[in-house]
């Protein structure tokens, strides 16, 4: 496509899953008339249920409106666009295949790779409005979305603003000064201090002593919990604020930062409010956000499990209030600390968001608004389309966001192709659906440049319980290859005791730290999902092969080790490889090991395993892939139903493969494997010198030269990826005989970065 482009798929207009789109409209006006025309009886029936979300208000005709933004929240704001108005896009060089581009009717290149190179850029993104005929720019969240001069400049280029006036953004973008505001309105603060640009490193001890360890750094502008350190002592304080600077600056533009009490045991909730141009100011009720990691939220819920009525009728009150203050317009969010019991709780403000929260259709679960049409209203004039009085809240909802990190090995970012990501494949009943906010969709990449957020999943129902229960049950059945998500840590939180209890201080996880590993199903489960994908393998095979009516798998006419398939997975953290060994006796009939390690003597007579019968009830293959091809390396789409009856107990299995990946679900559980290699991956050979790059990223800081002596666990490297900084240590005390890098280079994952010999030499006597 060429860099101000058509798109050849409309968006699927579809508040639950943005699913697919038809490849023959033309007119956008035409999406939901032709969707559900040519739409199978399921595809309608999702179709209506995902309606069923928002109480219909339309949004108003726009002569094209553009979001300078990506990703999930893109998409989100086209599927409430459409198809009123002409959407359009704007995307880096990395995300020219996205998902938000394939969904817009038009896409224009901003060039670059990184945010600041592109999204960030106020002056290209300007430009593609011009360029793409645009009337009105809505930001999304992060990036430009808190800039009073971005907004200021879309309104004097004579184009409508979707959001906040200018004023009240600069009145609560930095946060220092969002506080002060907040003081003189009688709200009360979290103990904490500001920080000047020039502030020496004694100023910067001197006043974190005042404030009281421990303590946060906090960037005065953006959010989502970059440019954030927790600081517990005082030597830790001067990296910390360095980091912190750093991370502000790559994301926001402003490396301002100001310390804050770190009170533990608190409750994250957040009122969401609206107002309109004609004095209008009403709230949307609470979330309750505590469950976080590295200070970004991970589960989000309303209404809120631990705050009093008492509390929250407070809050609403101050929300309100607030925002009538500066006359706030649009969406926004204002955040507090809530803490203590009973009628002793208390709160106290943190920020006002000037934007729509990552978390906002928790709300619009609950009330039933489509947060984003009225936005657009708003932005054109008109007034909100409900009074208070007329909001009501009904039933529970939570969201969770699945992120590519594994939360076992320091929520480390994952990259590579999503080859899976659905339910699980009929026959086999799916488990309980929900509302989805995708990033990507199968087939996507997951670069190093940006959030590391796959998807944003919903359920709502009419009890806690219920919601937590099914959105559980959503993940667990969920097919996801071809990265490392934190699913199972999900599914840990939302079946752990203290969730279910309502015991969730934004410590949580500190609190709680099992849960970044425990694996969601048993070793045993693991392993007869094993079997099932092993057995599903040689059946294909088998079944594939010219010969497969004379001999049944694994057959031969002379003594020989019985058949053996190796697979890799990942299970708290941790890369497993278990081979299944399999002795045939018959067709489809045999016995079945699951073994580690090198093959063991005797398994050319006897693998000491249990007795099976596995038979091919359905098969699909994708492609021009033979089905004994779709279990390789290069296999490309096919799933199975395998009835399989392991020593007496009998289960029906879907073994899907795809991309060299076979993932394999029972309707409850999803596992997934890959083959194992042969070959140890010669970079990673190569990186037994020193530490290598665990992941695709960009140098931000060295902090060692050549020659210098190091000691265990000192940080050699920083490395960002995924807008999250990566702190390279040394495995041993040694010496730097070379450092390979530079501040500002890209690097692939497993490059090498610093070569390390063993302990310095000393002259003295052994």
């Amino acid at each position: 496509m060429t860099d101000e482009q058509t798109s050849t798929n409309k968006p699927a207009g579809d508040p639950l899953t943005g699913g697919p789109s038809d490849e023959s409209l033309v007119d956008a006006g035409d999406f939901w008339a032709t969707r559900n025309a040519n739409a199978g009886p399921g595809q309608l029936a999702q179709t209506l249920e995902i309606e069923s979300w928002y109480d219909e208000v339309e949004p108003p005709m726009l002569d094209g409106l553009l979001v300078a933004n990506r990703g999930e929240i893109a998409r989100r704001v086209f599927r409430s666009a459409h198809p009123q108005t002409k959407t359009i896009a704007v995307f880096s060089e990395p995300d020219r295949d996205s998902a938000h581009v394939r969904d817009a009717d038009i896409a224009v290149a901003l060039g670059g790779v990184t945010s600041t190179e592109s999204y960030l850029d106020t002056g290209k993104v300007l430009a593609a409005a011009k360029r793409s005929g645009a009337a009105a720019i809505h930001p999304g969240y992060g990036f430009l979305s808190e800039n009073p001069d971005f907004a200021q400049a879309v309104i004097d280029a004579g184009l409508i603003w979707v959001g906040p006036t200018p004023q009240s953004i600069r009145q609560m973008a930095l946060k220092v000064q969002a506080k002060r505001i907040a003081a003189q309105a009688g709200v009360p603060l979290v103990p904490g201090a500001e920080i000047s640009a020039d502030a020496t490193d004694s100023d910067l001890v001197t006043a974190a002593n005042e404030v009281g360890f421990p303590l946060l750094v906090k960037a005065s502008a953006g959010g989502g919990g970059k440019g954030m350190r927790a600081v517990s002592a005082a030597d830790e304080l001067i990296e910390a604020v360095a980091g912190a600077r750093r991370e502000a600056q790559n994301s926001f533009g402003d490396p301002t930062v100001f310390f804050e009490r770190y009170l533990t045991g608190a409750r994250h909730v957040e009122v969401q409010i609206f107002g309109d141009t004609h004095g209008n100011v009403v709230h949307l009720f609470e979330r309750e956000c505590s469950i976080q990691r590295r200070h970004q939220k991970i589960v989000e819920e309303s209404p809120s499990p631990g705050a009093t009525t008492a509390t929250l009728d407070a809050m609403y009150v101050a929300a309100v209030s607030l925002a009538k203050e500066i006359g706030y317009v649009g969406a926004g969010t204002v955040e507090f600390l809530v803490f203590g019991q009973g009628a002793e709780q208390e709160f106290y403000f943190l920020e006002m968001n000037t934007r729509l929260q990552v978390e906002h259709p928790v709300t619009e679960a609950v009330t039933g608004v489509d947060l984003v049409a009225w936005q657009l209203k708003v932005a054109v004039g008109d007034e909100l389309p409900l009074t208070q009085n007329e909001i009501t809240r009904d039933g529970h909802a939570i969201e969770v966001r699945l992120y590519a990190e594994d939360p076992a090995n320091d929520y480390l970012p994952s990259t590579g192709t999503l080859v899976g990501f659905d339910y699980v494949a009929e026959p086999i009943s799916a488990p309980p659906r929900a509302r989805e906010e995708l990033s990507a969709e199968e087939g996507d990449e997951i670069t190093p440049f940006y959030d590391p957020m796959i998807a944003k999943i919903i359920s709502h129902s009419e009890t806690r319980s219920e919601a937590a229960r099914d959105l559980a049950r959503n993940l667990r059945g969920r097919d996801i290859a071809g990265v490392t998500t934190n699913r199972d840590s999900l599914v840990a939180i939302l079946e752990s005791d203290p969730f279910a209890k309502g015991a969730t201080p934004t410590d949580f996880l500190d609190l709680h730290p099992q849960l970044l590993s425990i694996p969601s199903t048993s070793e045993q489960a693991v392993e007869s999902a094993l079997i099932a994908a092993s057995l599903t393998a040689d059946l294909l095979a088998q079944s594939d092969a010219p010969w497969q009516s004379l001999a049944f798998p694994g057959w031969s006419n002379i003594a020989v080790v019985p058949n053996r398939r190796d697979w890799t997975y990942r299970r708290s953290g941790e890369a497993i490889t278990k081979a299944v060994v399999t002795q045939y006796c018959g067709d489809g009939e045999g016995t079945v090991a699951v073994r580690e390690g090198a093959p063991a003597a005797g398994w050319s007579s006897a693998i000491d395993g249990c007795d099976f019968t596995a038979e091919l009830v359905f098969v699909e293959a994708l492609g021009d892939a033979g089905l004994a091809e779709v279990t390789s390396d290069n296999g490309a789409g096919a799933w199975v139903e395998l009835r399989l009856d392991l020593d007496g107990l009998l289960r029906s299995w879907i073994v899907t493969c795809s991309g060299g990946y076979v993932w394999v679900n029972d309707g409850v559980d999803s596992f997934t494997f890959e083959r194992a290699p042969r070959f140890v991956d010669p970079d990673q050979a190569a990186a037994a010198g020193g530490p290598a790059a665990p992941v695709p990223g960009t140098i931000v800081s060295v902090e060692v030269a050549n020659g210098e002596a190091v000691t265990e666990g000192q940080t050699l490297i920083v490395l960002e990826a995924m807008k999250m900084e990566h702190r390279i240590t040394a495995a041993i005390d040694g010496v730097i005989d070379n450092v390979l890098v530079s501040v500002g280079q890209a690097v692939d994952a497993h490059q090498l970065l610093v070569t390390l010999t063993g302990e310095a030499e000393t002259n003295e006597p052994a």
